[in-house]
């Protein structure tokens, strides 16, 4: 199985310069468009979300959005807190880092690191952007490429960070080119209304948001919450319309 931290980067369609956590109920006051235009247009943020596979808990991942060392730069992390059970399809010293670049077009990624936690280097991804020559070069699962690429173009883990910064700016973006190791893949998205939403860490009103990539059988599904700056708090992946993978917030630092 794909790992855990792979799919739910490429899955959501969507991470700190972290304080104390408030209760869920003093985080629904936060004004998101204020935080967002502090900070230049995104919410730094840190979540732990619930992950379950059929059902079956897996344990925890952990994403994190925070300002990068240069002006303009920011980072998306993930790490895995799998249980037991978890362990047998993610190691918990599985990471992903995405850098990336905030423009008058908006966020663009530079590049991704993904570490499967392991001693082999067999199921890792590097991926580095040059946007100058329009050009991604990088390595995936062993193999290199090098080929051209379009104005736009997110990787598994910036396309989440481009979903909020869509959002916060009141647009609804309709396609995303995502860059899935060395796949270059098109993912179509579009809006479900609203819905309440019960998680571990709350109720929240969310927006609905789906995903699907061009002949695939999977739908992914996430609850963004306005008033967390549209942070997502649940995220479902739908497989022949059943669910297979599910995320549901249990702890928010913004």
């Amino acid at each position: 199985m794909t790992s855990l931290l792979r799919r739910f980067a490429a899955g959501l369609a969507l991470a700190v310069v972290a304080c104390t956590a408030l209760p869920a109920q003093a985080q629904q006051a936060v004004a998101p468009g204020d935080i967002a235009a502090a900070n230049g247009g995104l919410v730094p943020y840190k979540a732990r979300y619930q992950v379950s596979y059929r059902g079956i808990s897996g344990g925890e991942i952990e994403q994190t959005l925070r300002r990068g060392p240069v002006p303009g730069q920011w980072l998306y992390e993930s790490r895995a807190y799998p249980n037991i059970l978890g362990r047998i399809a993610i190691s918990p010293d599985a990471r992903q880092r995405s850098t990336m670049e905030m423009t008058p077009a908006g966020i663009r990624p530079l590049s991704l690191v993904f570490d499967d936690g392991s001693d082999s280097s067999a199921k890792d991804v590097r991926i580095e952007f040059d946007w100058g020559s329009g050009r991604v070069r990088g390595e995936s699962k062993g193999k290199a490429f090098d080929f051209p690429v379009q104005p736009g173009t997110q990787d598994s883990a910036s396309v989440q960070a481009a979903m909020l910064y869509e959002l916060l700016a009141g647009r609804e973006p309709k396609l995303f080119w995502i860059l899935n190791g060395s796949k270059l893949e098109d993912f179509r998205y579009w809006p479900e209304g609203r819905q309440t939403v019960v998680t571990p860490y709350g109720q929240f009103d969310t927006v609905v948001w789906a995903s699907q990539h061009t002949g695939s059988k999977r739908v992914n599904r996430v609850w963004h919450a306005p008033k967390l700056g549209f942070v997502p708090v649940q995220a479902i992946q739908f497989n022949k319309g059943r669910p297979d993978l599910q995320l549901k917030l249990v702890k928010l630092e913004m």
